[in-house]
């Protein structure tokens, strides 16, 4: 965690490369640091939906949310 007062590290999105500066620019994120804008492409080349829509797979490291 960042020390006080010290900015968070930009985060950048696997599909597109367009930095996400807010958390409202982050589409979804794994627990592996994978991590995409809200841009369905985006989202499908490194998650999918899984039971029905119930759940996400993460496609890099295969984690189940």
């Amino acid at each position: 965690m960042p020390a006080r007062g010290t900015p968070s590290p930009v985060r950048t999105c696997r599909g597109c490369r367009r930095e996400l500066h807010a958390p409202s620019d982050v589409g979804w994120e794994c627990e592996c640091g994978a991590v995409v804008c809200s841009e369905a492409d985006c989202f499908e080349e490194y998650f999918k939906h899984v039971a029905g829509g119930e759940a996400t797979r993460c496609l890099t490291c295969g984690l189940v949310t």
